[in-house]
């Protein structure tokens, strides 16, 4: 085992699932900490500067909730209190992880420090086969440990829970060796507060190019891109002679940008904003009967479907920029499986042109040693190729090869688990959800396949447990799963194949579950088939001790379902926030007549917050158009404020987005005016009495910040009214109308400034 999430979840399971005495397992990990790749830091400067190899950025958000990113048996708010993030940070994560295993499993079950370099299987004079584990000690300061004593220790039963993602993967390129600018793989892009892509470490001379897709692929481009857009929007003046640094994404195949939150219709008129997990992972979006688990290649009519899904899901106009498919022709394009890659800015940056994007693949690159740039010329889907010039960075956002998580396993074992080096994605061929071989059930896997989901790690270690002690029946025998998983390696199967392999969340928790006669938890509405599939629905075993800590995590699910609860006006703030990104028109008017009395352009400009306290900042600028005043000459007006965005908590009040302005006529150490936008619930768009199909509206009110603890009456004289329209997950527009005498030191750059304004903004 390991001390990563896989592996203390195992141990866990082992050790309280079950009568006492029935396991005793030791987990042995290289490092001298639990939680893996996460990393259990706290803030302050060592924090920031830490994280080494293979560690994730300690700032670096989670892409699925805190509802899928943890275990049925310890709740969040167990170990952060109640103002818990809707998508914790990998620091917070390392933090779960740590409390989960002084919980759970006792100090001499983990051997810290311990590096495992062998196991062999063998069996003596008729006995059952037994494992023999060598090790090595790390030590704290040293990381080579060849001169160490090696140990040696027999076991019954081998956990691998190594994780898949054992070393970045850097693809042959011709070339590519020979680069002498900046290269780096993505796993290593961000490392502190905000990225290794900060103006003193790269060089603004040259270009950047983002090679790969999928997750880590848009990741990159987007910290990249805003790394640009923070330099030329920063809190100093911005140097008017700077060369602006493109920034180019290659990816190789269509994909879906999805943004962390998605619009779920609960009932007729009742929707909200959920993280994308729980809207997509829904048991009601399944079929009437038995919930079947979906292995192998993907028919082009499910295929066709699922992207009937994301287009309707996310609106047309949000799937001009969030569907990458190098403007293939869409029919031919919406018939391959779809791939996902979550991102909140990627789609907006793409719109802008700050990410420029092309769909091939990188096939040369020639580098110019004088200068250390160099070109890179790629081959496109459509035959073409295309060159991008004056390349000073290469991300490599390819991935990772399992192998070395299997390093340890002597040869015939490898064989007899049919592992093949031509295959990252599927480099075993296992039974029963990628758990174990039922020819060689003394060795068990945990976690090993690309993008395992907590609530899938649970579940296979409670499937081992169960084989293991004693059980043995029909349901252990997956002989179709394993031919399943061989048509996947077959050439001719690889477009056909899905994103992950064993990609099917629902059917393999619904599958284990039926298996081991685990009963779902039904939600308060009394419909056993609805609601997402997270790991508190699925308690198994009757001494695991957390029945309460999943009872927390169901109440506060449930909670969130509800339009008017905290956690969905965050959501719904976010939601707004992002889809804000880039450039509007405008027309404002006088309220009372209607008159036009201006027009122009504003742009939402993203960039790095200027105070910590907050998780997101634009810069906005409005360009008014030349307009000749009354006995005045032409006036052209640029005005500019920050809106910023607190997500705190998702149970917390100061959820919000804020706008901070200075008045033009204001001094130079005058303080900024803030308000912030109190959101009504959300609501469904009617059109002759009829709701439009993927549109929404939100009604906003702005609340003057009187200081940093509380918010003014919402009556206060300058109260403003905002209305925002989304189509999908996308504002086509939005407008905000001012009443009475604006804030007391002046009015909102967003505002006219005179009384009774009406401004409507669109693409």
């Amino acid at each position: 085992m390991s001390a990563g999430p896989s592996g203390l979840v195992t141990a866990k399971t082992l050790l309280h699932n079950f009568s006492r005495g029935t396991f005793a397992p030791i987990v042995f990990d290289a490092r001298h900490e639990v939680g893996g790749l996460w990393p259990n830091q706290t803030c302050g400067t060592q924090a920031k500067n830490a994280g080494s190899s293979g560690t994730l950025d300690p700032w670096m958000r989670t892409n699925l909730s805190r509802f899928t990113v943890a275990f049925s048996d310890l709740s969040w708010e167990s170990v952060l209190g109640d103002d818990v993030p809707m998508f914790p940070q990998a620091r917070q994560v390392g933090r779960y992880l740590s409390a989960y295993s002084e919980r759970y499993i006792p100090k001499e079950v983990l051997r810290l420090g311990h590096r495992v370099v062998g196991a062999v299987r063998s069996a003596e004079n008729g006995t059952d086969s037994r494992w023999r584990i060598s090790w090595v000690k790390e030590s704290v300061h040293e990381t080579n440990s060849s001169g160490n004593e090696v140990f040696s220790e027999d076991f019954d039963f081998l956990v691998v829970a190594s994780g898949y993602f054992a070393r970045p993967y850097i693809p042959e390129i011709p070339g590519l060796a020979q680069f002498t600018g900046q290269l780096v793989h993505s796993s290593n892009l961000q490392k502190g507060n905000h990225s290794l892509a900060s103006p003193g470490n790269w060089p603004n001379r040259g270009n950047v190019v983002v090679i790969g897709g999928s997750m880590s692929g848009i990741e990159a481009a987007s910290a990249l891109a805003l790394n640009e857009s923070s330099s030329m929007f920063n809190t100093v003046p911005r140097s008017q002679d700077r060369t602006r640094q493109a920034v180019y994404h290659i990816y190789s195949r269509p994909f879906w940008s999805l943004p962390t939150y998605l619009p779920h219709e609960t009932s007729e008129d009742a929707v909200s904003f959920l993280p994308l997990d729980l809207a997509m992972y829904d048991l009601g979006r399944r079929p009437p009967g038995p919930i079947e688990y979906a292995l192998g290649p993907i028919p082009e009519d499910k295929a066709a479907k699922t992207n009937d899904y994301f287009n309707a899901l996310l609106g047309t106009e949000y799937g001009q920029f969030g569907l990458m498919n190098g403007a293939q022709n869409i029919q031919k394009s919406t018939l391959r499986p779809p791939w996902v890659a979550i991102g909140n800015d990627y789609a907006e940056f793409v719109r802008s042109g700050s990410i420029e994007s092309t769909m091939g693949r990188a096939a040369s690159v020639q580098p110019n040693p004088d200068t250390r740039l160099a070109s890179i010329k790629i081959e496109t889907v459509h035959g073409q190729s295309t060159t991008l010039e004056n390349i000073s960075s290469i991300v490599l956002a390819t991935g990772f090869t399992p192998f070395d998580s299997l390093s340890f396993l002597p040869a015939d074992v490898l064989s007899a688990l049919e592992y093949s080096t031509e295959d990252p994605f599927l480099p075993l061929v296992l039974d029963k959800g990628g758990t174990f071989r039922s020819e060689m059930p003394d060795i068990g896997f945990v976690g090993f396949y690309r993008g395992p989901y907590w609530g899938i790690m649970e579940m296979q270690s409670r499937f081992l447990g169960e084989a293991w002690k004693g059980r043995t029946d029909e349901s252990f025998k997956t002989e179709s799963q394993r031919e399943s998983l061989r048509i996947l390696r077959q050439p001719d199967s690889e477009i056909r194949r899905g994103q992950f392999p064993m990609g099917d969340y629902v059917g393999l928790m619904e599958s284990f579950s039926a298996d081991m006669g685990i009963t779902r938890t039904t939600l308060s509405n009394g419909d056993s088939r609805s609601g997402p599939v997270v790991p508190a629905r699925y308690i198994h075993g009757a001494n695991n001790g957390g029945g309460s800590e999943a009872r927390c995590t169901l109440n506060s699910l449930q909670a969130i379902a509800n339009p008017t609860h905290d956690a969905a006006q965050a959501a719904a703030a976010l939601a707004i926030f992002r889809a804000l990104h880039g450039s509007w028109r405008f027309i404002r008017s006088t309220a009372a007549t209607g008159v036009a009395e201006a027009s122009g352009t504003a742009v939402f400009h993203p960039r790095y917050p200027s105070d910590p306290e907050y998780d997101r900042e634009y810069v906005f600028e409005e360009n008014m158009e030349p307009t000749i005043v009354k006995s005045g000459p032409i006036v052209d007006r640029t005005a500019q404020s920050m809106f910023r965005l607190s997500e705190a908590g998702v149970g917390s009040a100061s959820s919000r987005i804020e706008i901070w302005t200075v008045e033009p006529e204001a001094s130079a150490n005058s303080d900024p005016v803030a308000c912030c936008l109190k959101l009504r619930p959300l609501c469904r768009k009617q059109k002759d009495g009829k709701y439009l199909p993927g549109e929404y509206v939100v009604h906003a009110e702005s609340v003057h910040l009187t200081d940093a603890n509380g918010l003014s009456d919402a009556s206060a004289s300058g109260q403003k009214e905002y209305t925002f329209h989304f189509k999908g997950v996308s504002i086509s527009s939005w407008e905000c109308v001012s009443h009475g005498n604006g804030f007391d030191k002046g009015k909102s750059p967003t505002e006219d400034r005179c009384a009774g304004s009406r401004t409507v903004y669109e693409r």
